[in-house]
Formats: structure tokens, C-alpha cells, sequence
């Protein structure tokens, strides 16, 4: 009878060991599923803004309007989010199924001059939000917590034509 009690405890404490790790491996899960979204959405956003006047010159000049509503159309997609104002920068995504909190993402457009005369944009994405504990116990932890956890993704683009 001693026996299956120690079982029962050392069980019990396993459990409550694992699920910090089980939460470390979901957080990860999720940062990754950020910077891709953000990855993705740019590659998207990148081809649907281009000015094919300004291409066929072989400059890399963009419509930042374009570029934010198409960013912000292909990552509410893949996040199944809406996005309150598309072309506002920075973007603010809200979840259909409280799957997730909510995601700001800024985009900070900066226009250079290439050694060949030609114009490079560079994009600078930063997406951040508060991290959803997905296990009870790391719920109940954290309820009340005044620094939580932020998942944040910031990436950096360069957009070249060339010739």
C-alpha cells in the first residue's frame, strides 16, 4: 500500500515538474510561428507593393499603403486575427477565437541609395505580444503577474531590384 502511494506522489510531482517544460516548448512553438508569419507576410506584402515604374528603372520603390494592407490581410489569415486598421501604422491584430492575445506589429519603412545609383528599401518588422500560458497551472501561476511574458519577433528586410 506504501508502494502505490509513493507511486501516486511521485507521479503527481512529475507532473508538476514537466509542465514549466511543456510550457517552455509551446512558447518556442509560438515565437517560431511569429518570426515565420512575419517572414511570410513580408515575402507577400513585398510583391504587391512594388511600383513597376520605379522596378523597370531598377529602383526599389514601394507604395507603404499597399505594402501595410497586404502585410496585414496575410498575417490576420495565417493568425486568424483581424486587423483593426490596415494601413495605420503600427498594426494591431485582434483574435477571432481568443486563441491568442492580442499583436502589435510595427513596420518602419527607411530608403537608402545603392553604390550602383539604384534605391533600396529597407523594412524593418517588430511584431510583439503578450504570451497565452496554454497549461492550468501556468495559468494560475501567472494570473495577477504585472511583467508578463512577450513573445517578440523583429526582422529586418532588404528590398533590391536588380537589374
Amino acid at each position: 500500500m506504501r508502494a502505490l502511494l509513493y507511486m501516486i506522489l511521485a507521479a503527481f510531482m512529475l507532473s508538476i515538474l514537466t509542465t514549466p517544460l511543456v510550457e517552455v516548448f509551446i512558447a518556442g512553438k509560438d515565437k517560431i510561428l511569429l518570426s515565420s508569419t512575419v517572414g511570410n507576410s513580408y515575402r507577400t506584402a513585398r510583391e504587391a507593393s512594388y511600383s513597376y515604374i520605379d522596378m523597370r528603372n531598377v529602383n526599389a520603390v514601394m507604395d507603404e499603403k499597399g505594402f501595410l494592407r497586404c502585410f496585414a490581410g496575410t498575417f490576420a489569415t495565417s493568425y486568424a486575427m483581424e486587423c483593426t486598421n490596415p494601413t495605420a501604422n503600427p498594426l494591431r491584430f485582434t483574435s477571432r477565437d481568443d486563441a491568442y492575445n492580442d499583436i502589435t506589429v510595427y513596420v518602419d519603412f527607411s530608403y537608402e541609395l545603392a553604390d550602383s545609383g539604384a534605391d533600396i528599401t529597407v523594412v524593418k518588422v517588430t511584431a510583439e505580444s503578450e504570451y497565452k500560458f496554454r497549461t492550468r497551472y501556468m495559468r494560475m501561476i501567472s494570473y495577477g503577474d504585472t511583467h508578463p511574458y512577450l513573445l517578440s519577433s523583429t526582422n529586418t528586410f532588404t528590398m533590391r531590384v536588380t537589374n
